[in-house]
């Protein structure tokens, strides 16, 4: 066989493989409540005042639902998890915010549709210091309550309130116990990171910034973090989570009939998107992210950082490439040893 015709079969295979590449992809999910539907306005509530004076401010609660209401409210207290999670239980005989509250309509009627305002006050003692985190729910006049000290169990619908209480000694602080990529090598995007960041001080911080995506000094991406304004609370710490997925190539999640398919052990099924329209960018190489976040301390944005690096390696796409590359290559080889035995031994012969 000619070294032309080699090279024409073999380009031929090249071209096979990677139309093959280009047209595979590769596979990698709450009951509603029944009852009363209320919205309610505006979450979360944050309150500022000094030992000794009273704050009040107005909850606003509409009824979602088709049929009129008879509602009550009722203080709940707050904890949260490192995921953000918030959880209501019933306040204990140590929370003593629970007597510095009142509403100007305890009990009320909620007809179906219409927009209220209830005024609460919270008259806050002189003993008084830092922050104190608690829940506002509307439940059915009927219904009755948690034990205290036991979270509540069943989905509720409520207002939620940071109340600082100004005072010497007052500390707003944050730090960041973590960052990281959820793994150090990609075949191609989405990549996830996770920051874990701990309130250290008695008030609660919301931070907020962004990831910078750099390759070789060069940046190349923004992405936000906690552009929501999520709080964490005193002595607390909260895990938030921010996606890069701005590729030529990136993992999408997989959907039937508007809804995601899981694989067997319930896990989502994602297949390999190419948008051509983004065809600059195509992500390979080794990435630097550099997340800033900042805090407010009360008199100023105090700045927090912290870097991970990763790769993104399309492994398969250039093992399809280079193998048909090497054997070229090796055909090559051979082709040319064969032709320096043949024309040594043609000239042999003819001495």
């Amino acid at each position: 066989m000619t070294l032309p015709r080699v090279i024409k079969y073999l380009g031929a295979l090249v071209l096979v493989i990677l139309g093959a590449l280009v047209l595979s992809s590769t596979v990698q999910a709450q009951t509603p409540d029944e009852g009363i539907h209320l919205q309610v306005s505006p979450l979360p509530i944050s309150l500022s005042t000094s030992p000794g004076t009273a704050v009040s401010t107005d909850l606003g609660i509409k009824n979602a639902g088709s049929k009129s209401e008879k509602l009550q409210v009722r203080l709940l207290r707050v904890t949260e998890d490192d995921n953000g999670v918030v959880r209501l239980g019933a306040p204990t005989s140590s929370d003593e915010w629970t007597k510095w509250v009142s509403f100007s309509r305890p009990t009320f009627e909620a007809p179906p549709g219409v927009q209220q305002t209830i005024k609460m006050t919270v008259n806050v003692p002189k003993s008084a210091a830092f922050g104190y985190y608690f829940a506002v729910e509307y439940m059915r006049a009927t219904s009755e309550g948690p034990e205290a000290g036991k979270a509540v169990t069943r989905g509720a619908v409520a207002n939620f309130i940071l109340l600082n209480a100004d005072t010497t000694g007052a500390l707003r602080e944050a730090k960041i116990v973590s960052f990281a990529s959820d793994r150090k090598f990609y075949e191609y995007l989405p990549v996830t990171f996770r920051v874990k960041i701990r309130a250290t001080g008695n008030i609660h911080v919301a931070p907020h910034g962004n990831i910078f995506i750099s390759q070789r000094g060069k940046q190349i991406g923004v992405i936000n973090v906690n552009a929501d304004g999520g709080n964490i609370l005193p002595q607390s710490s909260r895990y938030f989570t921010s996606t890069w997925n701005d590729g030529f190539a990136v993992y999408v999640p997989t959907t039937m009939n508007g809804k995601p398919v899981l694989d067997k052990k319930g896990n989502p099924v994602k297949h390999l998107k190419r948008d051509f329209s983004h065809a600059d960018r195509f992500r390979i190489g080794h990435f630097t992210a550099h997340l800033v976040m900042v805090y407010d301390n009360g008199q100023r944005d105090v700045p927090i950082e912290a870097t991970v690096s990763f790769w993104v390696v399309p492994w398969r796409m250039i093992g399809l490439i280079l193998i048909p590359i090497a054997i070229m290559g090796f055909l090559f080889y051979k082709y040319l040893s064969f032709r320096r035995k043949y024309y040594k031994k043609v000239k042999s012969k003819k001495e």
